[in-house]
């Protein structure tokens, strides 16, 4: 019934939603003095493929991360789920296991996780430099979603925003939720949070209400290095 409940929720609302998509993250540990050799080993691989329509993959630097977060650098891949299952397949083969053995010598991976945005916002903005994660372990996701939709209402995002779930390669800590949210520059970043008084009000509003079924796991910032 949640799940119903949940559904309609974003069908009936007013925002606009955009298609979902799906997405896999590599959480890499870059080695002291490898950056170099990692992005050109990448870009030797993932630009000299023919992606699948639609498929975005994106390396970025942790910028900021809390004290358990291992890894230096995030390797993004997404778009629809046909389109990541195509990118899977070339993922594979001679030439990637030669590239993947590479950059096993410079970095190690921490881990691999994957899910879907649930709802998602001012697309146009989506390759900002700088970009936001926050993650949450949700036991209603009903109720979460119906709070960060009246949130967003009373404090609108310039960026692009997308509120989605994570569903394979999920932590100890249980986390099943996330805000992705991207900025123009590092100084948007830096200044970012509520700045009137009603955007002080809602942002208040939705972490006394969803804490009552939700736990706040942390949040990083980093920067885009290269996206192809």
């Amino acid at each position: 019934m949640k799940k119903i409940i949940f559904l309609l929720l974003f069908a009936s609302s007013s925002l606009i939603f955009s298609q979902n998509i799906a997405f896999e993250q590599v959480a890499i540990k870059v080695k002291p003095g490898s950056s170099a050799h990692v992005l050109n080993l990448f870009n030797d691989f993932y630009g000299n493929i023919e992606k699948p329509e639609g498929v975005n993959i994106r390396l970025s630097y942790l910028n900021f991360r809390p004290q358990d977060v291992e890894a230096t650098h995030y390797l993004t891949f997404t778009g629809s789920v046909e389109g990541l299952a195509k990118l899977r397949e070339i993922r594979g083969g001679d030439k990637y296991s030669l590239y993947n053995s590479n950059m096993l010598r410079h970095a190690d991976i921490i881990s691999t996780s994957g899910g879907t945005s649930l709802m998602r916002m001012n697309l146009d903005k989506g390759n900002q430099p700088i970009s936001q994660v926050w993650r949450w372990r949700v036991d209603d996701p009903a109720s979460f979603a119906s709070e960060f939709t009246t949130l967003i209402k009373a404090f609108p995002q310039l960026g692009y925003l997308s509120l989605g779930q994570i569903t394979h390669g999920i932590g100890q800590d249980g986390e099943s939720h996330y805000v992705y949210m991207t900025h123009e520059d590092y100084s948007g970043a830096l200044g970012w949070g509520p700045k009137t008084q009603a955007e002080q009000q809602a942002f208040l509003k939705f972490q006394k209400a969803t804490s009552k079924y939700s736990t706040f796991l942390g949040s990083v910032t980093m920067s885009n290095i290269k996206v192809w």
